[in-house]
């Protein structure tokens, strides 16, 4: 499933956008505002960590607050968060401008941060998801109860982000074929639509590849079902080597596969090239076997140009239509 799980996140990422699609990020707003009423600080705010940067989810709403939704800064540099997600643990910083290792630390250097108290936010598979904290503009006392406050908001956003990394396995779950790990029909049909717009954009060809199992029936009926599956496995794991991660791979039929490809317009003749690979492949995979040695692929391709206004369903007919007369050639 690695294939998968890169190829979903690089279509459904896990970004402000669909977090409040699943969750109610109203009520994440209200944590940051009740820690400026509980903290009596100047600043509340909910901080995502993307691996490479820190970006402010969520801030207080009230007018002191100096931290706006949407500010981004590296995570190579010397703050906070930075030492939270390195740690995993609690911080907190009573006055920032008399501390020997955070008086030089650009927000306090070149911010008005003089006091923070922040708890990592841990994501459902034990990984950092982000920090909630409370900054101010002023050094503070505050008893170790409202950093243990802070741990227990932190863990109201973890179940949060349970309920929506459920939700969105759910939803994957619905575009994909369970045998195969590939999208199914549905799923390709809610993905092409982001292709169409990358080919317009890019002004690249579209391709589609309509591939069909030859004489699965035969080995199903004198070698099992088993032997059957063997072959739709097989070529499922042919084309998630053999096709590009970015392209479009769906199990659509039991037997019948199709990929959807961006092509370059100055090399036309790839999508010739893929299919001509796919078969050598196959065949030589199959050669060996008793059970699969029967078996063969039958394809059929078709290419438009990014200004074509051809359906997702007419460029699987056409190229359905193209397999079948190869199949009947064959015959």
């Amino acid at each position: 499933m690695i294939y998968m799980d890169v190829y979903m996140n690089s279509y459904f990422p896990h970004n402000l956008d669909t977090e409040n699609s699943i969750i109610d990020l109203s009520k994440w707003q209200e944590l940051a505002d009740l820690i400026v009423d509980i903290f009596g600080a100047d600043c509340g705010a909910i901080i995502k960590f993307t691996g490479h940067s820190f970006t402010t989810m969520l801030s207080s709403r009230n007018e002191a607050s100096f931290l706006h939704q949407g500010t981004e800064w590296s995570s190579d540099s010397k703050s906070f968060c930075r030492t939270i997600i390195k740690t995993g643990k609690p911080l907190y910083i009573a006055n920032a401008v008399e501390d020997e290792y955070w008086f030089d630390a650009p927000p306090v250097v070149n911010g008005p941060v003089r006091s923070y108290c922040g708890v990592p936010i841990f994501s459902p598979d034990g990984s950092i998801y982000g920090t909630i904290c409370a900054i101010d503009t002023k050094s503070t006392r505050y008893e170790d109860a409202l950093t243990k406050l802070l741990l227990h908001l932190s863990k109201l956003i973890t179940s949060d982000l349970k309920i929506a990394e459920k939700a969105e396995q759910h939803r994957l779950m619905a575009l994909t074929d369970q045998t195969t790990g590939l999208l199914n029909r549905r799923g390709l049909n809610v993905l092409s639509e982001q292709k169409f717009k990358d080919a317009k954009r890019n002004q690249d060809h579209i391709g589609v590849l309509y591939l069909d199992i030859d004489n699965l029936k035969i080995i199903n009926d004198n070698f099992g079902h088993l032997a059957g599956d063997k072959c739709i496995k097989l070529l499922a794991t042919i084309l998630k080597k053999m096709v590009r991660q970015s392209d479009l791979i769906a199990r659509i039929g039991g037997d019948e596969f199709t990929v959807l490809a961006l092509i370059n317009s100055e090399n036309t003749n790839e999508l010739d090239h893929l299919s001509m690979r796919i078969r050598e492949v196959y065949q030589n995979e199959i050669k060996d076997n008793a059970e699969l040695n029967m078996s063969n692929i039958s394809i059929g391709q078709h290419l438009v140009s990014y200004d074509s206004n051809a359906s997702l369903k007419e460029m699987l007919a056409k190229a359905d239509s193209l397999m079948y007369q190869e199949k009947i050639d064959k015959s």
